[in-house]
């Protein structure tokens, strides 16, 4: 085995520095690769311990389809040394909390414990990067769980269910353009086999980042992280980077039909930079702002009358987001009438009557708001340092983002709304009711001959 450093306390304490009055950080990677953050803070009374692994559904291939999401479930299976459900059983000892979650780009584990308590906490994580034993029943047992999730969730819901159709049709065989959640038809595939196989591809030091924040002392946390993990000699393979979303080419347009009211929707996606961009504090203000008072959906149903609802929805990925402009009108209104509403909104917002110095001074009190609530929290914490450090490659950003964001201006929102919205290429997508019921038809004939008369003060 790979035998650690052994770095003494004293190593430890000269490379902790203060990030904020009162709270101190250390960060370092052990011999086998895994990244360590710890971050000390004596005045809060929660621990989380976090460990990310930078596997999700977007590096899964053929082979593995659903298996990020699954194991989100496997990984709370026996181990060689600890029952099934372990860490659940001992966190209910003292009213804790512990659970994950997949997304695309990354799996997370998560749990929460009074100071005294962490530690053992660090022994079950390590215990289960290397030690898991999953059996058939347990196999066949969380695949039902995520199978029922899928359907309660993406399934039974028509949001869900046209966000998923729309996310695959749209992405044009990007890795993000299945679902974390996964698919009923690709879990169905899935086996034991291909489990343990996704397990020892992937479950190792060297794809993981461990985060501890709250009350700790660094030298004696990472001195119990070393002696825990570091003797973990488990090879795993890279999952690989994700292609960046403004190099991919998407569709011109998507159509899809689904069990949904009498309504028609329409939306125009676009395509934004990712979260290391120069230009990503300036978009973080321009989605706050035209998700606003004055923003698109004040613009398009309120003054104009163009939808009986419009949403400004945002999407973050590791390799890029996406923004989308959407609007629900009745069943009458054809879709290129539907397009050209949304791109004359925006066009008229680029009049930017929605944005000046005091609006955007506004916007970023409430930014720095958020930010320094959360500071209070541990978990909070954890999340912003594994962000800053698996997105960004820049952990020190998560201690200065109120500073990053301060410098931005209005010329420069002005300047990002141009060069995404205006000047972007957006996947245009147009959904329709399976069904529209006889009375909803027999309105819909006298509609057109009412709007050419100018009696329609209402959105069609």
């Amino acid at each position: 085995m790979t035998q650690p450093r052994n770095r003494s306390e004293e190593e430890t304490s000269l490379a902790i520095r203060e990030v904020w009055e009162g709270a101190t950080f250390f960060t370092d990677s052990l011999d086998n690769g895994l990244r360590v953050s710890i971050f000390a803070d004596q005045r809060m009374p929660i621990v989380t311990t976090q460990i990310s692994y930078a596997i999700g559904s977007a590096h899964e291939d053929e082979d593995s389809r659903g298996l990020a999401h699954l194991f989100e479930h496997l990984m709370f299976c026996a181990t060689q040394n600890n029952p099934e459900r372990a860490i659940f059983d001992y966190v209910e000892e003292f009213g804790g909390a512990t659970n994950a979650h997949t997304k695309f780009d990354e799996t997370v584990y998560y749990t929460l414990t009074p100071p005294d308590r962490f530690l053992r906490v660090l022994e079950m994580y390590a215990d289960s990067m290397v030690n898991l034993v999953v059996k058939e029943s347990d196999f066949e047992r969380d695949r039902s769980i995520v199978l029922e999730e899928l359907r309660a969730t993406a399934q039974n819901d028509p949001i869900s269910r046209l966000q998923t159709a729309a996310l695959a049709e749209g992405m044009n065989n990007h890795p993000y353009a299945i679902s974390p959640v996964g698919t009923e038809e690709d879990l169905q595939k899935v086996t034991l086999e291909k489990c343990h196989a996704f397990y020892q591809k992937y479950y190792g030091p060297r794809n993981a980042h461990l985060v501890v924040a709250g009350p700790v002392d660094p030298p004696e946390t990472f001195s119990s992280i070393e002696a825990t993990f570091g003797d973990i000699s488990k090879q795993v393979q890279n999952p690989g980077d994700v292609p960046l979303l403004s190099d991919w080419s998407f569709p011109e347009e998507v159509l899809l039909k689904d069990d949904i009211p009498p309504v028609k929707v329409a939306a125009a996606l676009y395509a934004l930079p990712t979260a290391d961009s120069e230009d990503h504090g300036a978009v973080r203000f321009l989605i706050e702002m035209l998700s606003g008072l004055d923003g698109f959906d004040e613009e398009i149903v309120n003054k104009t009358h163009r939808a009986l609802y419009a949403q400004t929805l945002l999407l973050e990925m590791k390799a890029g987001g996406v923004l989308g402009f959407g609007s629900v009108a009745l069943p009458y209104r054809k879709k290129d009438d539907a397009y050209k509403y949304i791109d004359e909104t925006l066009r008229r917002l680029a009049d930017f009557n929605w944005l000046n110095e005091q609006k955007l001074v506004a916007a970023k009190r409430s930014y720095v708001q958020g930010e320094y609530e959360g500071r209070y929290y541990s978990s909070s914490i954890a999340t912003r340092i594994a962000y800053a450090q698996d997105w960004l490659d820049d952990v020190d950003s998560a201690f200065n983002r109120e500073e990053r964001f301060e410098t931005v201006t209005v010329d420069d929102v002005k300047r990002v709304y141009r060069k995404y919205i205006l000047d972007g290429q957006p996947v245009r997508a147009h959904i329709e009711p399976n069904f529209i019921p006889w009375y909803v038809r027999a309105f819909g004939r006298l509609y057109p001959l009412a709007e050419r008369m100018g009696l329609t003060g209402f959105a069609i």
